[in-house]
């Protein structure tokens, strides 16, 4: 496959989440292990790192900035057959932002074009025995809600030599009136 040999990217907005969902996410989702913060997905995958010009970060830039920065809760845990996430409120803004990315970058759909509709998600369990699941099922509730403040996504890469890295932080827009201006996360 060309992205092992060269690498590959990601679009995500990082969520800063309680220890606990952290210390879940390292044992329970291979990204975690690899170096990938708690997100939401916006593109994945992305071009490899070597490919990324000044052209592709002005149309990433001005796509985000479009976006008012947002007050995310994640109150709820849900399951697909080969993963727990949790589910953001509101979902829409980062629906929008992948929608925009996608039809800007056309080769790059995503999750390589898997799902006919992309759910926005922070994923906590990943490929794992149906006993973690279970346990991340039933430890999850406890640290909800988490509650944070998305103010920039994250271009994030890495190479067969470097594991998963942020390349550039994109600030969003100002956020709305009335959205707070600051971070509101869970400890």
């Amino acid at each position: 496959m060309e992205s092992e040999r060269t690498g590959e990217s990601a679009i995500i907005v990082p969520v800063r989440v309680p220890v606990a969902v952290n210390r879940l996410r390292e044992r329970m989702d291979p990204s975690a292990a690899e170096g990938v913060p708690a997100h939401v997905t916006l593109l994945y995958p992305f071009m490899p790192p070597s490919q990324l010009r000044d052209d592709v970060r002005r149309t990433i830039e001005d796509i985000v900035a479009a976006e008012a920065a947002f007050q995310i809760v994640f109150n709820a845990v849900r399951r697909w057959p080969n993963v727990v996430h949790l589910e953001p409120e509101p979902a829409e803004p980062f629906r929008r932002l992948t929608v925009a990315l996608a039809a800007a970058f056309p080769d790059y759909p995503p999750y390589g074009g898997a799902f006919d509709q992309v759910v926005p998600h922070l994923t906590v369990a990943q490929d794992v025995s149906e006993e973690y699941f279970a346990a991340a099922e039933h430890a999850l509730p406890a640290e909800l809600p988490i509650r944070d403040f998305a103010h920039e996504a994250w271009l994030i890469g890495h190479t067969p030599e470097q594991r998963w890295h942020t390349l550039w932080r994109l600030p969003l827009g100002q956020p709305r009136p009335g959205e707070p201006s600051t971070s509101r996360a869970a400890d």
